[in-house]
């Protein structure tokens, strides 16, 4: 079977996750009978809430968030959006383009294409402007679930330990 087939066999994963794993080296292509049961394992613990809810805890609640908010973004883009949203513990700065290249290129070593970083550093600021509102609301909602949930999980382990 080749990967094409098996994305209609095996939803929910998508083409591009197949794709990814073959180039990773932990699918064959075209898939052998343990491939195919694998993704079978895998396409069922996908398609289960409980599941995905128990996977998604073990990233920070604010990670969590961002990536329910923007599930196309990888690490670099996540990184860039993160550099131009506020964050509790720091204060106001404003970061320039080429400032956020410069991180990328020492802590990731890739150079990475100033109008793609422009491009997420308007959607931060969209998200952060009152007048546009569906990334600002959608980030806000995320980010408060997150935040209730952490508080009722300190809350409880707290009294648990007393």
């Amino acid at each position: 079977m080749n990967v094409e087939d098996a994305v209609t066999e095996f939803r929910p994963i998508s083409l591009k996750a197949l794709k990814r794993l073959v180039e990773e080296g932990l699918l064959s292509e075209p898939l052998d009978e343990a491939d195919q049961h694998i993704l079978s394992i895998l396409s069922r613990i996908w398609s289960d809430e409980w599941y995905v809810a128990q996977m998604n805890m073990t990233f920070k609640p604010d990670k969590r968030a961002l990536m329910l908010a923007f599930p196309n973004f990888g690490k670099i883009e996540r990184y860039i959006l993160n550099s131009y949203l506020p964050d509790e513990h720091k204060k106001k700065s404003r970061v320039s383009v080429h400032e956020v290249s410069k991180r990328l290129r020492d802590h990731f070593y890739i150079d990475y294409p100033e109008f793609k970083i422009k491009r997420i550093r308007q959607i931060a600021y969209n998200m952060l402007r009152s007048t546009r509102g569906e990334f600002r609301k959608l980030y806000l909602a995320l980010s408060a679930l997150e935040q209730k949930s952490f508080n009722t999980r300190m809350d409880k382990s707290v009294r648990k330990s007393k």
